[in-house]
């Protein structure tokens, strides 16, 4: 199911989180130019000179976006019990894309819960092109079950409807490297979760019953933990598929 973004963020763990997550878009935090001098200018690819009024004009450009695009959550500070990373240990990616689903919607069944899934900042999941065959699959997927081209909120889902979503979620994180970080947790759980680029599963913890029972679903499950993440799938370290390419 498509939900908006408020409808998302009522669990106040949830929102705590992404709503910190955000604040490396401000701006006014540690900004780039300050003062009028030489900077690297991106679209002409070389460094230049600013004067304070084109660096006044730029900073205001991207708060606006910034107040635009941010969520309207309270920002609240909760113990934290720990990050838990865990490996499925597939060596074929392809197998492993459809476990991962299928592990999720295991845990989903554990909590009794459905999964949340949103990009913490508030650009269309659709936003990026890539021409990788596993990616054009998995959004064209997310355009089957009604995401639009504009379509910024999040995915609330339990089931087989989620082992398939994850399963084509995987493809989008793992490639599409111009799109937001993207976290899930429930309406009232106290954790947040991702599949990063290399298709490992994190947990962040905010309370010792949560991160005993995402220990024990873990360990009842074969999930292998680990201390860091590495590239499994490739013989180079690169991520076949992996591009920055924005829509127009």
């Amino acid at each position: 199911m498509l939900i908006s973004r408020k409808q998302a963020l009522q669990n106040e763990v949830f929102a705590s989180f992404i709503g910190t997550r955000q604040k490396r878009f401000d701006p006014r935090e540690d900004p780039y130019m300050t003062t009028p001098g030489n900077y690297f200018d991106w679209e002409q690819d070389k460094e230049r000179y600013y004067d304070q009024i084109e660096i006044d004009s730029i900073i205001k450009q991207e708060l606006d976006e910034f107040l635009e695009r941010k969520d309207n959550v309270t920002i609240k500070k909760y113990e934290y019990f720990g990050e838990l990373k865990y490996n499925l240990k597939f060596k074929d990616i392809f197998i492993h894309s459809i476990e991962i689903g299928k592990i999720l919607e295991q845990l989903s069944d554990e909590l009794n819960a459905e999964l949340i899934f949103i990009l913490d900042y508030d650009v269309p999941w659709l936003s990026q092109e890539n021409d990788y065959k596993p990616v054009v699959k998995a959004s064209n997927y997310l355009r089957e079950i009604g995401t639009s081209e504009e379509f910024s909120g999040a995915f609330k889902l339990s089931g087989y409807k989620l082992a398939e979503f994850a399963s084509n979620l995987f493809w989008i994180i793992r490639c599409n490297a111009s799109l937001p970080y993207c976290w899930f947790s429930t309406d009232n759980h106290q954790f947040v979760g991702d599949i990063c680029q290399y298709g490992n599963i994190h947990l962040h913890t905010y309370s010792n019953e949560i991160k005993n029972k995402s220990e024990s679903f873990a360990k009842a499950n074969s999930l292998i933990e680990i201390n860091e993440c590495i590239e499994a799938f490739s013989t180079d370290g690169g991520i076949d598929g992996r591009q920055i390419v924005l829509n127009e």
